[in-house]
């Protein structure tokens, strides 16, 4: 039997080429800014840590390839195990390296001196609620930090704005599970068996002209500078933890008012030039 989202030591990943066509079709559609890559070495493997859009759809898709192209790094994506339930998408995820999120995986992926890409937020956060745009909604996660400690790897934190606009949310999760099929989730036992709860109901969405295709917004991604972690020497205090995931929170929220601020100019530039 197939083995799914595991950190396999002979992975290898898919040709450029095929990285060229999904950069083509992203530019395309979506025609993504990419601030921030200078920051980023192929050569010192790293923890890259991102806020979660809406569905997750703009996420690492967008720019893996463009990091693979451009700076030799391929990211290995840590992705929920819910995933490894889903045929079809089960091995595509495999074919581009995704790997089941957890401290054991995380760990073999260190070893080989990978560069990794982790969501804290999971899908909890990618299935937001209204109100819930560029939040990163964490709870009390600081298993990603510790790991990065105690194998001194940097943190590169990536912002992205424009995915949460691509859907207009029509039924969050607590609409869903406020309603007659929510109550009948919760009595049953399959909400708390499969769904964690509810956190894991995607929410009902409308994208382009009312339809799930996404709507064709420019899309921003901010790459941050390594936040390092060799100089705690692989200690990982509950202060140290606390401080180093505030480092981290803060620098994606700094990146995505960079973005915002970035995003306004682009609009006034094209304003001007209708002029």
């Amino acid at each position: 039997m197939t083995e799914y989202l595991r950190p396999q030591e002979n992975f290898r990943p898919p040709s450029k080429n095929v990285g060229h066509i999904i950069q083509r079709i992203v530019k395309w559609y979506f025609n993504p800014v990419y601030i921030g890559l200078e920051n980023l070495d192929k050569n010192k493997p790293s923890l890259y840590v991102s806020n979660h859009t809406l569905l997750g759809l703009t996420d690492g898709p967008l720019y893996m390839a463009k990091l693979y192209h451009t700076k030799g790094i391929y990211l290995r994506p840590l992705v929920d195990k819910m995933q490894r339930n889903i045929p079809v998408w089960r091995k595509l995820m495999t074919d581009f390296g995704g790997v089941i999120a957890s401290k054991k995986n995380c760990q073999i992926l260190m070893n080989q001196k990978q560069h990794i890409l982790v969501f804290p937020g999971g899908t909890n956060e990618a299935f937001k609620n209204e109100g819930e745009e560029y939040k990163l909604i964490w709870k009390q996660r600081f298993g990603f930090v510790k790991i990065a400690i105690e194998n001194q790897y940097p943190i590169i934190p990536i912002a992205g704005l424009g995915g949460d606009e691509i859907y207009d949310i029509v039924l969050d999760k607590h609409h869903i599970m406020d309603s007659f099929l929510g109550k009948w989730l919760k009595s049953s036992g399959f909400a708390k068996k499969y769904l964690k709860g509810g956190e894991n109901i995607p929410p009902l969405v409308k994208g382009f002209h009312g339809t799930f295709l996404p709507k064709p917004k420019k899309i921003y991604y901010h790459f941050g500078k390594p936040i390092e972690t060799a100089q705690y020497n692989g200690e990982a205090s509950k202060e140290t933890l606390k401080t180093v995931r505030t480092q981290v929170e803060l620098a994606i929220y700094k990146g995505i008012l960079e973005m915002a601020k970035l995003r306004e100019q682009h609009r006034l530039e094209r304003k001007n030039r209708k002029k």
